[in-house]
């Protein structure tokens, strides 16, 4: 007797037998197999501790013109916190958890970056098409250029301090593009990537305005904030 598989049936036997090897598993969306790997992606230590890891890929609704813009824009907004980190550690003798924490946001953020942009190729046939409407200097949070540069110029304890303001005021408003974004959600994925932006950046900023208020005395550099 002949057995016909359907190609529901035969899509969830793909994805079963992708996750058995040592290959990333293969996810299909919009038609499209896009690579999930979670587990082969770089890792360092969180100075703030454990926190939830960014969401996989996973089999869910196509998406809304809402997923995807807020997609792309969270990778612009994220190479843009990835410039910002590169730049302050090119000083020498950078504080160890000024340090530790522009590390974890370079890699973990390129994770992400990857992360997302898979998923944007596996959906584009079908939504990735449209162009963007606005600029990156419409985004919340993102800093104009000269002040991304100047972290690399300013002497090192101004630096420092500069990063963890810019750092600050980045991560804010990417948690404000995730609020704006939730009520117009439609697919699971971006979903939860919007839902862990705001959980770790939140955690993040405790972290470096406790750092900041160290360093930001009456006599702290002139990059602190003034009242």
């Amino acid at each position: 007797m002949n057995v016909v598989l359907r190609p529901v049936a035969l899509a969830l036997a793909a994805l079963a037998l992708a996750g058995c090897g040592t290959r990333p598993q293969q996810v299909s969306l919009g038609g499209t197999k896009a690579a999930d790997t979670a587990e082969q992606r770089g890792t360092v230590e969180r100075p703030w501790g454990t926190v939830k890891t960014f969401p996989r890929l996973q089999k869910a609704e196509p998406p809304s013109a809402a997923d995807v813009t807020f997609t792309r824009d969270m990778i612009m907004h994220h190479r843009q916190a990835v410039e910002l980190s590169e730049n302050v550690r090119t000083h020498r003798g950078l504080d160890a958890r000024v340090g530790s924490a522009a590390r974890f946001i370079i890699q973990d953020q390129k994770n992400e970056i990857t992360t997302m942009r898979a998923w944007l190729q596996a959906w584009q046939d079908s939504a990735g098409t449209e162009s963007h409407d606005h600029g990156a200097d419409a985004m919340p949070g993102m800093l104009a250029q000269a002040r991304v540069d100047e972290l690399a110029t300013l002497d090192r304890p101004a630096a420092e301090v500069a990063f963890l303001v810019a750092m600050i005021e980045h991560h804010e408003g990417a948690i404000t593009m995730s609020q704006d974004y939730l009520p117009e959600q439609t697919n699971a994925f971006v979903r939860s990537t919007a839902t862990h932006i705001i959980g770790e950046q939140t955690t993040e900023i405790a972290y470096m305005r406790n750092l900041l208020d160290e360093r930001c005395g009456p006599k702290g550099p002139s990059t602190c904030p003034r009242d």
